[in-house]
């Protein structure tokens, strides 16, 4: 069951997005396997630093949330062909993503190198996994990164990257933890969680790297709706309870002054 906001005064740049409020929900579409960004709770709440923020909007907008679990990579087609009206679990903002859908910059995330206990690998920076096995999730941005360090491991001679591709990131983790992966490339937040309960079988490799924009994904030129989340998010920044969410997280180093848009190409 999903979690919904209680509807207060529906914001007047909603007016223009009848699609919206028709039924005076967004729905919202996420991974929730994803501790501490989305998960879903005993209690079939969404929780987690990305779930909370958007609740946090919605409220100020006076608007419920419809939850729908997908699979990561179904975000980003299903907010293009406009079956959802947000996408939100982590979404990098990148320059090819913005071709397709617009984003409402809300944090800015680096990712994080989880290796087994002890780094048997010695790994401490991204240029350390040429020859190593990652595994990554479909259509996260981490496998574009061992993508691309792969291509620079072989040009400077060296061994490529190994990247095995898994359609949850559940299942990656099992990968390392069971010694079929070296390294797992993941966000910073969802590697420092992965990391502090893993029981003491995983570590940090070296700190945060390519910091780069999240992004709250809708559908390309959706400007009443972009406005609103702007607003909304202003709005919890200003009175202190966006913050009050990353702490609560462990994440204030994420956090950002003010909402913007399409960043990465800014």
């Amino acid at each position: 069951m999903a979690a919904l906001i209680a509807a207060t005064a529906v914001s007047p740049g909603l007016a223009q997005d009848k699609g919206v409020l028709d039924e005076g929900t967004l729905t919202v579409a996420a991974t929730a396997s994803f501790p501490p960004i989305v998960s879903v709770d005993t209690n079939g709440a969404y929780v987690g630093i990305d779930a909370d923020i958007v609740e946090a909007i919605a409220k100020q907008a006076g608007l419920k949330i419809k939850w729908v679990n997908i699979k990561f990579d179904s975000i980003i087609p299903g907010i293009s062909a406009k079956r959802f009206d947000v996408g939100m679990t982590g979404i990098t903002d990148t320059v090819e993503r913005e071709k397709v859908i617009d984003f409402v910059n809300y944090a800015n995330v680096g990712s994080g190198i989880i290796v087994q206990a002890g780094n048997p690998k010695g790994v401490s920076k991204l240029y350390d996994i040429c020859g190593l096995i990652v595994a990554s999730q479909t259509g996260d941005v981490a496998t574009t990164y061992a993508n691309t360090q792969s291509k620079k491991c072989v040009a400077d001679g060296r061994k490529p990257v190994v990247v095995n591709e898994f359609p949850e990131a559940t299942q990656s983790m099992l990968q390392l933890q069971n010694g079929r992966a070296d390294i797992i490339i993941h966000d910073y937040p969802l590697s420092a969680y992965q990391v502090q309960h893993s029981g003491g079988k995983l570590q940090l490799a070296g700190g945060q790297f390519s910091e780069a924009p999240y992004g709250m994904a809708i559908y390309k030129g959706n400007t009443a709706l972009r406005e609103t989340l702007m607003s909304g998010l202003d709005a919890i920044i200003a009175n202190g309870e966006y913050r009050k969410i990353l702490d609560k997280y462990g994440v204030a180093e994420i956090g950002i002054e003010k909402a913007t848009y399409n960043a990465a190409s800014k």
